[in-house]
């Protein structure tokens, strides 16, 4: 038995609901581990994410619902930027890294999870196509939300414009890359959406409404500040109430 996969159907439910299990279990492993042994805890999901990722480039490749220009475009796809962003970002301290993770890898990596590209969805849950879109996408968002979760990274308001500008010298300097290249070696080039919303009912939404590429994307540079600015929040709301929670514990603890 292998049923489709909508978005809002019972299958996409249960994907999304055991996402959020492994993410709260890994947040709960973690939280007993030190610094070295959550970067390890990490990179070990990571090692899962890859798998998806492949399995998601296989589908892709292997499937005739996509032009092949499609599979070209991924390695430099946002979200597979961010993908490939999550090991260094792990490893290594630095603040632009993961603040790119945690602000722009979960909000793509959840937006791709409600809005998928044209062909992701009706095909079987089972499938190398739909376990890898599900399983990277959500992964990302997992891994990032993880980053800061486990203290390996601090948000706030300030580091959340950071990475929106940060994502904004990306997204121009993509589009530089999408005109030489349709103008030189592939006429396709698609890099961040910047031509075709392919399918994706956000996007899709917007190009009808605008009808010109890439400003098009325009309206979402303040919805994207307005959602980086509700992840700042979420953090220190989540951060404040799990401090109130654990206050009483110490206090209750013995003094040695």
């Amino acid at each position: 038995m292998n049923p489709p996969i909508y978005v809002f159907s019972p299958p996409w439910f249960v994907v999304v609901a055991l996402l959020a299990v492994v993410g709260l279990g890994l947040h709960r492993i973690g939280r007993r581990l030190g610094d070295k042994g959550r970067r390890r805890l990490l990179l070990g999901a990571l090692g899962a994410n890859f798998v998806c990722f492949g399995l998601y480039m296989f589908g892709l490749a292997t499937t005739g619902l996509f032009p092949a220009h499609v599979v070209y475009n991924m390695p430099l796809q946002l979200c597979s930027l961010v993908t490939f962003s999550l090991g260094p970002a792990i490893i290594w301290p630095s603040r632009p890294l993961r603040g790119f993770c945690y602000f722009i890898g979960c909000l793509t990596g959840f937006l791709a999870l409600f809005s998928p590209a044209q062909g992701i969805e009706g095909v079987g849950v089972f499938s190398p196509l739909a376990i890898g879109f599900f399983g990277s996408h959500g992964l990302n968002v997992v891994i990032g939300a993880l980053i800061a979760s486990l203290g390996l990274y601090r948000p706030s308001y300030r580091e959340a414009f950071k990475a929106l500008g940060l994502f904004l010298i990306l997204a121009v300097a993509m589009a530089a890359l999408n005109l030489s290249l349709r103008w030189t070696l592939l006429p396709q080039a698609n890099y961040f959406y910047f031509f075709d919303p392919e399918g994706a009912e956000i996007l899709v939404a917007l190009h009808n409404l605008v009808g010109l590429p890439i400003l098009y994307l325009l309206p979402l540079i303040p919805v994207a500040a307005g959602a980086l600015v509700l992840q700042a929040a979420i953090y220190r709301s989540v951060s404040r109430l799990a401090s109130r929670l654990a206050a009483p514990t110490r206090a209750a603890l013995p003094e040695l």
